[in-house]
């Protein structure tokens, strides 16, 4: 018979296993009794429903084994719950009560067989989803799979962000393709959803919310209503803070409440009370007091001002200089570069944005698969701070290769070594070939960092090979010299020197014919770029700006200014960065010479793949007799896509694109704007976007632009 009710803790459910004294983890009561020595289920099904004795239970979704019957003495409000495994602690239990049972029990299972008999052909009584017998019948599996189906409606929020944190809490909703077995299953999830919903209330600042459940269990599918009364808001009366006597750090660097985002009267969200004790330790760590901490927070409602008080002590740790930097696991990289890039500020008053700055700038060399710096365990009898990098060299070498193809160009291939510490300084050399239908060129990069000064770099270039466009034919070297350096916000500048040489053959009939130059320039760049990837930005802004100054000797004696400015700019429209838009436009101009006058070579070209999609390479623009490109002195470009992601590895992007070039250094009009539109297909990859783009001219040119272009390359067209 029944002895004790009583409720099982959640950490004890956690532990339920079959054969043990409890049931399942689902299980909210236990029923104990004695019994001789066995092991038994007690069915708590409604009266006179047979109990099954297949591998499984009375009830749904438990498998024991050992059942013997449904125990009688079961109250009747616990008719229809989940069974509950039950170990028998009568072993001293006498003879006659086990012989009284067994005789008790053997009369139940006959009158149970003749109700059963009687109750032929009629449909059995049931409290939820019934597996299937051992006929396999599909229709009790797939009720059972399907559980209690249910729908929930959340009343008294209107749509906005507590709206949102409270669908993000309920349990209901995240598991609504997972209904419980049972109505009574399907009440305690909707009773469990009301304390998350409060403890989401009160994270805003809501303690007084009232939450009412409803549930309508004769609607298909199940209608639960949650009317949610939020209640006042409370506010953020009083915030203190206090110090340890035997650290308190000096009454100039302690932090005021309006630095660490605190208001008097502010709602009282436990985000932003603790985000502000965050920020009140961060700022402590970057005024001399590395090892700050918060040693305990106390916080107080106030029901009837509805306001609460926060109230922190502090202790704020040995105040504390740099001391030592030591570096450990570095093989090829030099320690004297390290030193000289970090420029330690040995005796310093320490800050924890100057470990975090260290970090950055070691990880950006791409030297070191690892960078961690870390402090000592405590504060030297001197004041000072030891601090410790440890590093993780990655391979300083690479190989790699680019293939691409269009409509305008063919096949080009693109091959490249890299070393990336080549003296042991974080030197850069990088050599690379390109080959296609119209130019093998070779190229050398050179990066000296931390050149003279350590916010410096050295650049060298050469380059040198030959070119067949429609436009010329050009055999050239071509080399530059520059210093980089880093300026402003997100800037970057160079200015260097160049010098080029080349022989090149215009196919314009203008009766020129083959001419030859040394050109030498004065290069000068500015770049800005804010975006989150190189590869497929999402969001931010890129800008470059060049002007280079330029004197030729050789078949014509030049004198040339010339000017670009270019940029793109990306933002998501979703927060989950599926819809993003994309935009980029290039202006140029040449000052001094007139385009018949400059190399070929020289003047701005428009049309193709990074240029004005749907039309062919260089085509765009001013045209000779024999509807060759002649190239121009001002040049516009404009473009626009919407990037959309439908899956993790497919995207589509529809775009437009339009531009042309004058034969003027201030665009005048007398040429019209070409456009085009288009369609493309990414497939990303761990590197970046495969691109695949089909463009069609808006405004061809009779007999010069071909109805469509397509392209193929590695990573997005800007």
């Amino acid at each position: 018979m029944i002895s004790r009710l009583r409720n099982i803790s959640p950490a004890e459910a956690t532990q339920l296993k079959p054969g043990s004294s409890m049931a399942k983890p689902r299980i909210r009561q236990q029923f104990s009794g004695k019994a001789a020595g066995k092991t038994y289920i007690e069915c708590c099904l409604p009266a006179r429903q047979k109990p099954t004795r297949r591998m499984g239970s009375c009830g749904p979704n438990a498998i024991y084994r050992g059942m013997e019957s449904c125990p009688m003495g079961v109250p009747p409000e616990h008719l229809g719950q989940e069974p509950v495994l039950k170990q028998s602690v009568g072993k001293d239990a006498r003879p006659g009560r086990r012989q009284n049972r067994a005789r008790a029990l053997a009369l139940i299972a006959l009158g149970l067989a003749v109700a059963s008999t009687v109750g032929a052909g009629q449909a059995s009584e049931s409290v939820g989803p019934n597996r299937g017998e051992a006929s396999g019948g599909s229709d009790g599996a797939s009720d059972a799979e399907a559980g209690v189906a249910y729908e929930v409606r959340l009343g008294g929020i209107g749509e906005g962000d507590l709206l949102d944190l409270l669908r993000a809490s309920s349990q209901l909703l995240a598991l609504a393709d997972k209904p419980p077995a049972t109505t009574i299953g399907l009440r305690r999830r909707a009773e469990d959803d009301i304390g998350r919903m409060q403890t989401a209330l009160r994270s805003e600042g809501y303690y007084d919310s009232k939450i009412d459940l409803d549930i309508d269990g004769e609607a298909k599918p199940v209608l639960i209503r949650l009317q949610i009364d939020a209640g006042p808001r409370y506010d953020v009366a009083a915030y203190e803070i206090s110090y340890a006597d035997a650290a308190a750090p000096a009454e100039a660097i302690r932090p005021t409440l309006e630095e660490i985002g605190v208001s008097l009267g502010m709602p009282a969200r436990a985000p932003t009370v603790v985000a502000s004790e965050q920020r009140l330790i961060e700022l402590l760590q970057e005024r001399g007091h590395p090892f700050a901490r918060v040693a305990d927070r106390k916080t107080f409602i106030d029901r009837e001002r509805r306001a609460m008080t926060v109230q922190l002590a502090v202790d704020a740790g040995r105040a504390a200089t740099f001391g030592p930097l030591v570096f450990t696991g570095q093989e090829e990289v030099g320690e004297d570069y390290l030193r000289r890039l970090a420029d330690w500020p040995e005796g310093v008053t320490y800050d924890r944005r100057v470990l975090r700055d260290l970090q950055r700038r070691l990880s950006s060399t791409g030297l070191f698969s690892t960078v961690n710096a870390e402090t000592g365990a405590e504060v030297a009898e001197d004041g000072s701070l030891p601090v410790t990098v440890s590093l993780v060299e990655r391979e300083h070498r690479s190989i790699g290769a680019t293939v691409a193809f269009s409509t305008d160009i063919g096949p080009s291939l693109e091959l490249f070594w890299e070393h990336r510490n080549l003296l042991g300084q974080n030197e850069q050399l990088r050599v690379g070939a390109t080959g296609s239908l119209i130019e093998q060129i070779g190229q050398i990069d050179f990066r000296k960092p931390t050149f003279l000064r350590n916010d410096q770099d050295l650049l060298a270039n050469l380059r040198g090979g030959f070119e067949d466009t429609d436009a010329y034919e050009r055999q050239s070297v071509d080399s530059v010299i520059a210093l980089e350096r880093p300026f402003l916000d997100n800037w970057r500048g160079s200015a260097g020197v160049s010098f080029g040489y080349e022989i090149i053959d215009e196919k314009a009939d203008n009766g020129v014919g083959e001419r030859t130059f040394q050109l030498f320039g004065l290069p000068l760049t500015a770049t800005r770029d804010t975006t989150d990837d190189p590869l497929d930005p999402h969001s931010g802004t890129r800008l470059q700006l060049a002007l280079t100054p330029t004197t030729g000797v050789g078949s014509e004696n030049l004198l040339f200014l010339t000017a670009s400015a270019g940029g793109s700019a990306y933002y998501a429209i979703d927060e989950d960065e599926r819809f993003v838009l994309a935009g980029r436009a290039r202006v140029g101009s040449i000052l001094g010479e007139k385009t018949e006058v400059l190399p070929a070579s020289r003047r701005f070209y428009a049309g193709g793949g990074g240029s004005i999609r749907g039309y062919e390479y260089q085509l765009v623009g001013p045209l000779d007799d024999d509807e060759d490109p002649f190239g121009g002195t001002s040049l516009v470009e404009l473009g626009g896509e919407l990037r959309v992601r439908v899956t993790e590895e497919i995207g589509v992007v529809p775009f437009i694109d339009g531009g042309t070039v004058y034969d003027d250094p201030i665009p005048t009009g007398d040429e019209t704007l070409r456009w085009a539109a288009g369609l493309g297909l990414r497939y990303f990859t761990g590197f970046g976007p495969i691109r695949l783009d089909v463009a069609f001219p808006l405004n061809p040119r009779d007999g010069v632009d071909e109805t469509f272009q397509f392209y193929i390359s590695f990573g997005q067209a800007f």
